[in-house]
């Protein structure tokens, strides 16, 4: 995890693509197809990979959850 300070008290932290997957209990190929579908949009770009803020780790597991959730109900109904 890296942790920015901006604007003086302010800081950031990002989640690089190992700290995400320990987070969210994935994979790595999980967190990739996340991104590339839309489903969890990164911070940054940093080298050949991205970071992503915790923020929208959580946001990713919530609309995926709830996703998920809307399939399982039109199947049993």
């Amino acid at each position: 995890m890296i942790t920015l300070q901006i604007d003086g008290d302010q800081t950031v932290q990002l989640y690089q693509p190992l700290d995400a997957q320990l987070y969210l209990g994935v994979s790595n190929r999980t967190i990739d197809r996340w991104r590339r579908e839309g489903w969890l949009l990164p911070a940054a770009s940093v080298g050949r990979g991205y970071v992503y803020q915790k923020e929208a780790l959580d946001e990713c597991w919530k609309l995926r959850n709830q996703n998920q959730e809307r399939l399982d109900k039109e199947i049993t109904e």
